[in-house]
């Protein structure tokens, strides 16, 4: 398990003149310009420079944004070059598209990296893709394994999803791994560079990829195989009689004992995603018997570990250093504070520093207090964390970003005494305990809602998977909220597993999160029926389109009945069409947002912005005029329907207007509602008000 952080750092293993004279000019060459996980963390919090970006918190946030990143890219070294590197610099344009699926007139290589935040993603994956290819075929890999002499080949690459992806989104990330491995194998030199990528070419096999499965319902197939494989032999039948709730309703025509119905909350860094499904066995006999599984229901939503982290950060971390500031004699620490930790969205010049300010001093002692509290025994009221700031990092900030914070507060103060490291913090667990079972916390609002849901069906099982599933405000939470008894709650963090699990820790699970991984393993072999007595129709198990209700999102992502444009969505039909009757009035910029559910208290994401790109239509808005907009599904031969463009435009008056004096772009971003076009991670906005 690894951060998605994404840093710029070229690769060098030495000399490349040595390598010319041995004959092989690519001998010292790395098919790969970012750095991704821990490597990636550790090069961003000793960035010394201030120029450009380096590096984004997780390229998947930022999928939709496919427009040319004005500040640039930067190696996060020294001197901070231009992100740009041999091989890739003759692979991409500046934009980060792969040149050969350009026309021949377009393909320029790289002269200025403003890669785009969603190709970013293509290269995380080439660096991936690399690492994997380069451990399969290392020496020690192989002289574990069989046949120690003969090449390997990656023949499989599976991509578990959050529910809350929409289609529109999940369509790019797809594209974005066959642009990876088309990089990768064109750098390695396994396909001609200047040919289309088909797979038809290539002197190595191109992996199949699948991304059919989410990460909650892979949990769910984690627990399924250890409990009637491992615990039972086998049976799966008594393993299903054993579970069954007594007290929940049959459907017509199904058998008591037969089937379970088995909910998933999986808590990740960015996203919190409940899957509900019900497992019904066949027809046979004793340990021959398959599992036929339907997805009943399946929700997301962009609230998770890392808004954990900057409620953590809000409500007990930045209260210390304002009463630190105050104390030191500035008469106004509002003020001070919303300079050196606010600002979002304003150019002041500081916005790298208080970046790196988050990255090297707010997010590892929230780390340190989280990582604290997941130990904690709600019994023990005295349990707490007193220490000065400094005592709780793991590495000392760089000077500059102490310059920054110290300076600034001097400055106020009239003083120069005050040293942030030395901010005394003292907070009890219990407090941070007691902020889980009250609405303190954003992700409590999202447990409440997805709880109602699994009451709602009955669920004999409710599986807590994640690393955030861990707190123990979370499983006390959801034992508050009851929605089936205390009992049947699982948090699969200590799960007993034995030693058939790949990252078990003396027989036990010891991340949740790794469950995404083995669950979809588990899937795969099933698929090709290689897990002895344990029959899985792993073809059921398909995903659904979330976006049935559209419309303008409030400044909440709330989308209330009267805001809702277009009802009953269905992406998963490719022939659907939008009724052509419906249309809207646009009066000005607006954000288009869905939800799954018709129930306007149902917390709905953002999809799409829709902009007036034309000047001279803009003002005619700003008087008294307004469009009518009607919008049509797109689709494409391969996926079907994939998401909503604008059908026609018109004014008050009937007139039409050109469809290219508008813009609709798909923005999630779900901080969008305050024009933030940056995660608080990457923006280091994180002082409100």
């Amino acid at each position: 398990m690894f951060e998605s952080r994404v840093e710029f750092s070229q690769a060098t293993f030495g000399k490349p003149s040595y390598s010319f004279q041995s004959g092989r000019d690519d001998a010292f060459i790395w098919p790969s310009i970012t750095r991704v996980g821990r490597e990636a963390v550790q090069l961003a919090q000793q960035r010394a420079g201030n120029e450009g970006t380096t590096g984004i918190s997780s390229p998947r946030r930022y999928l939709w944004d496919e427009d040319r990143y004005t500040p640039g890219w930067r190696f996060n070294s020294t001197q901070e070059p231009m992100a740009a590197a041999a091989p890739l610099t003759f692979l991409i344009n500046d934009e980060g598209v792969p040149l050969s699926a350009l026309p021949l007139a377009e393909r320029l290589p790289v002269f200025a990296a403003h890669y785009s935040r969603s190709a970013v993603m293509t290269l995380m994956l080439t660096e991936l893709l690399a690492q994997a290819l380069m451990q399969i075929n290392s020496v020690a890999q192989r002289t574990k394994m069989p046949n120690a002499t003969a090449p390997r080949h990656l023949r499989t690459i599976i991509l578990t999803l959050p529910s809350a992806m929409p289609k529109p989104e999940r369509e790019i990330f797809r594209r974005r791994m066959q642009e990876a491995i088309s990089l990768v194998w064109k750098a390695m030199g396994w396909h001609p560079l200047d040919a289309p990528f088909d797979g038809e070419q290539t002197r190595v096999p191109v992996p199949h990829v699948h991304m059919e499965w989410d990460e909650a319902s892979c949990g769910q197939m984690v627990y399924l195989y250890n409990e009637t494989q491992v615990n039972l032999a086998g049976r799966t039948d008594a393993f299903f009689a054993a579970m069954a709730r007594p007290d929940r309703p049959l459907t017509p025509g199904e058998a008591a004992g037969k089937s379970l119905r088995i909910a998933s909350i999986d808590l990740g860094g960015g996203t919190t995603d409940l899957a509900i499904t019900q497992y019904v066995l066949d027809d046979g006999v004793g340990n021959n018997i398959k599992i036929n599984p339907r997805l009943l229901f399946r929700e997301g939503f962009k609230v998770a570990g890392d808004d954990i982290l900057l409620d953590v950060i809000q409500l007990f971390i930045l209260p210390a250093i304002q009463q630190a500031i105050e104390d030191a004699g500035v008469a106004a620490p509002t003020v001070v504070m919303d300079k050196l930790f606010g600002n979002a969205g304003r150019m002041d010049g500081f916005s790298t520093l208080r970046q790196q300010a988050t990255l090297q001093i707010f997010m590892p002692i929230g780390h340190a207090l989280l990582a604290a509290y997941e130990n904690y025994d709600p019994l023990d009221a005295q349990a707490e964390i007193a220490a000065n700031l400094g005592k709780l990092l793991p590495q000392t900030p760089t000077p500059q970003v102490l310059a920054f914070i110290n300076g600034e507060v001097q400055r106020a103060a009239g003083s120069t005494t005050f040293d942030i490291l030395q901010t005394p913090l003292v907070i009890r667990l219990s407090a941070l305990h007691t902020a889980f079972l009250s609405d303190q916390l954003g992700i409590v609002h999202c447990l409440r809602l997805l709880s109602e849901v699994v009451a709602l069906y009955t669920c004999d099982v409710l599986l807590l998977t994640g690393r955030p599933a861990r707190f123990p405000g979370v499983q006390a939470l959801l034992r508050q909220l009851q929605p089936l008894p205390a009992s049947r709650i699982l948090p699969l963090e200590g799960y007993h597993t034995r030693s058939w699990y790949p990252f078990n820790r003396r027989g036990c699970i010891e991340n949740p999160k790794s469950t995404a991984a083995v669950g979809a393993m588990l899937c795969l072999l099933a698929i090709d029926l290689r897990l002895a007595s344990f029959y899985f129709n792993v073809g059921d198990l398909l995903p659904y389109s979330t976006i049935r209700h559209l419309g303008m999102l409030d400044g909440n992502n709330m989308l209330a009945d009267d805001n809702v444009y277009y009802r009953d969505i269905d992406l998963d039909h490719a022939d659907f069409a939008l009724d052509p009757t419906r249309s809207f009035q646009l009066r000005g910029p607006l954000r288009l947002g869905f939800r799954q559910l018709d129930n306007e208290r149902w917390p709905a994401s953002p999809l799409y912005t829709l902009t007036i790109t034309d000047p001279q239509l803009a003002r005619k808005l700003a008087g008294d005029t307004v469009i009518t907009l009607k919008l049509a599904i797109t689709s494409s031969d391969e996926q079907g329907a994939e998401g909503v463009k604008i059908a026609q435009a018109l004014l008050a008056d009937g007139s039409p207007i050109s469809t290219h004096k508008l813009q609709l772009k798909l923005n999630t971003l779900a901080a969008s509602a305050s024009g933030a076009t940056h995660y608080w991670i990457d923006s280091g906005s994180i002082y409100q008000r």
